[in-house]
Protein backbone atom coordinates (compact mmCIF):
# COMPACT_ATOMS: atom_id res chain seq x y z
CA UNK A 1 0.00 0.00 0.00
CA UNK A 2 2.78 2.39 0.98
CA UNK A 3 4.82 1.49 -2.07
CA UNK A 4 1.94 1.99 -4.49
CA UNK A 5 1.10 5.35 -2.93
CA UNK A 6 4.75 6.40 -3.21
CA UNK A 7 4.86 5.30 -6.87
CA UNK A 8 1.64 7.21 -7.65
CA UNK A 9 3.10 10.37 -6.13
CA UNK A 10 6.33 9.90 -8.08
CA UNK A 11 4.44 9.35 -11.35
CA UNK A 12 2.25 12.39 -10.78
CA UNK A 13 5.35 14.53 -10.20
CA UNK A 14 6.96 13.19 -13.36
CA UNK A 15 3.84 13.77 -15.45
CA UNK A 16 3.63 17.38 -14.29
CA UNK A 17 7.11 18.15 -15.69
CA UNK A 18 7.49 19.91 -19.00
CA UNK A 19 8.98 18.13 -22.01
CA UNK A 20 12.32 19.89 -21.57
CA UNK A 21 12.46 18.95 -17.89
CA UNK A 22 11.65 15.32 -18.73
CA UNK A 23 14.44 15.18 -21.32
CA UNK A 24 16.88 16.82 -18.94
CA UNK A 25 15.94 14.45 -16.12
CA UNK A 26 16.25 11.44 -18.42
CA UNK A 27 19.65 12.48 -19.73
CA UNK A 28 20.93 13.21 -16.22
CA UNK A 29 19.82 9.76 -15.06
CA UNK A 30 21.63 8.14 -18.01
CA UNK A 31 24.83 10.10 -17.39
CA UNK A 32 24.69 9.29 -13.69
CA UNK A 33 24.20 5.57 -14.28
CA UNK A 34 27.00 5.47 -16.88
CA UNK A 35 29.38 7.20 -14.50
CA UNK A 36 28.42 5.05 -11.54
CA UNK A 37 28.79 1.76 -13.35
CA UNK A 38 31.77 2.49 -15.51
CA UNK A 39 33.78 4.39 -12.93
CA UNK A 40 33.35 1.68 -10.31
CA UNK A 41 34.00 -1.18 -12.70
CA UNK A 42 36.94 0.50 -14.41
CA UNK A 43 38.55 1.22 -11.03
CA UNK A 44 38.11 -2.43 -10.04
CA UNK A 45 39.70 -3.51 -13.33
CA UNK A 46 42.69 -1.19 -12.85
CA UNK A 47 43.24 -2.40 -9.29
CA UNK A 48 42.94 -6.02 -10.45
CA UNK A 49 45.60 -5.36 -13.10
CA UNK A 50 47.79 -3.81 -10.41
CA UNK A 51 47.28 -6.82 -8.13
CA UNK A 52 48.14 -9.17 -10.98
CA UNK A 53 51.34 -7.25 -11.79
CA UNK A 54 52.29 -7.11 -8.09
CA UNK A 55 51.83 -10.88 -7.73
CA UNK A 56 54.02 -11.47 -10.78
CA UNK A 57 56.67 -9.17 -9.31
CA UNK A 58 56.54 -11.03 -5.97
CA UNK A 59 57.01 -14.36 -7.75
CA UNK A 60 59.95 -13.28 -9.90
CA UNK A 61 61.64 -11.38 -7.09
CA UNK A 62 61.69 -14.54 -4.98
CA UNK A 63 59.69 -13.08 -2.09
CA UNK A 64 57.18 -15.94 -2.17
CA UNK A 65 57.45 -19.65 -2.98
CA UNK A 66 56.83 -20.67 -6.56
CA UNK A 67 53.80 -22.85 -5.71
CA UNK A 68 52.08 -20.18 -3.72
CA UNK A 69 53.11 -17.52 -6.24
CA UNK A 70 51.58 -19.36 -9.18
CA UNK A 71 48.33 -19.95 -7.33
CA UNK A 72 48.22 -16.33 -6.21
CA UNK A 73 48.79 -15.16 -9.79
CA UNK A 74 46.02 -17.46 -11.02
CA UNK A 75 43.74 -16.07 -8.31
CA UNK A 76 44.54 -12.52 -9.36
CA UNK A 77 43.91 -13.48 -12.98
CA UNK A 78 40.47 -14.81 -11.99
CA UNK A 79 39.70 -11.50 -10.27
CA UNK A 80 40.79 -9.62 -13.39
CA UNK A 81 38.66 -11.89 -15.56
CA UNK A 82 35.68 -11.26 -13.26
CA UNK A 83 36.10 -7.49 -13.56
CA UNK A 84 36.32 -7.70 -17.35
CA UNK A 85 33.25 -9.94 -17.48
CA UNK A 86 31.27 -7.52 -15.31
CA UNK A 87 32.29 -4.58 -17.50
CA UNK A 88 31.20 -6.44 -20.64
CA UNK A 89 27.86 -7.41 -19.12
CA UNK A 90 27.25 -3.88 -17.87
CA UNK A 91 27.93 -2.49 -21.34
CA UNK A 92 25.42 -4.98 -22.77
CA UNK A 93 22.91 -3.94 -20.09
CA UNK A 94 23.40 -0.25 -20.81
CA UNK A 95 22.75 -0.94 -24.49
CA UNK A 96 19.38 -2.43 -23.60
CA UNK A 97 20.24 -6.06 -22.91
CA UNK A 98 18.66 -8.05 -20.13
CA UNK A 99 20.01 -8.86 -16.70
CA UNK A 100 22.93 -11.26 -17.07
CA UNK A 101 22.33 -13.91 -14.43
CA UNK A 102 24.71 -16.27 -16.21
CA UNK A 103 27.61 -13.85 -15.72
CA UNK A 104 27.05 -13.69 -11.98
CA UNK A 105 26.82 -17.47 -11.70
CA UNK A 106 30.08 -17.97 -13.62
CA UNK A 107 31.77 -15.32 -11.47
CA UNK A 108 30.59 -17.08 -8.33
CA UNK A 109 32.03 -20.35 -9.64
CA UNK A 110 35.31 -18.60 -10.49
CA UNK A 111 35.45 -17.10 -6.98
CA UNK A 112 34.90 -20.56 -5.50
CA UNK A 113 37.68 -22.01 -7.65
CA UNK A 114 40.01 -19.20 -6.55
CA UNK A 115 39.19 -19.82 -2.89
CA UNK A 116 39.88 -23.54 -3.24
CA UNK A 117 43.21 -22.87 -4.99
CA UNK A 118 44.38 -20.45 -2.32
CA UNK A 119 43.29 -22.68 0.55
CA UNK A 120 44.99 -25.72 -0.99
CA UNK A 121 48.38 -24.31 0.01
CA UNK A 122 47.37 -22.90 3.36
CA UNK A 123 47.33 -24.72 6.66
CA UNK A 124 43.65 -23.90 7.23
CA UNK A 125 41.22 -26.41 8.61
CA UNK A 126 39.47 -28.51 5.95
CA UNK A 127 36.10 -27.52 7.44
CA UNK A 128 36.90 -23.84 6.78
CA UNK A 129 37.70 -24.66 3.16
CA UNK A 130 34.47 -26.63 2.81
CA UNK A 131 32.41 -23.81 4.30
Amino acid sequence: MLTSSYREEEISRFLSLSAIEKKLLGSLKKVSSYLNYMLALVLVAFFAIGLFAYDIWLLFSGRIDIEKGILTILGSLLILWAAIELINEEIKHLRGGGFALEAFITLAIAALIRKIMVFSLSSENALDVLL
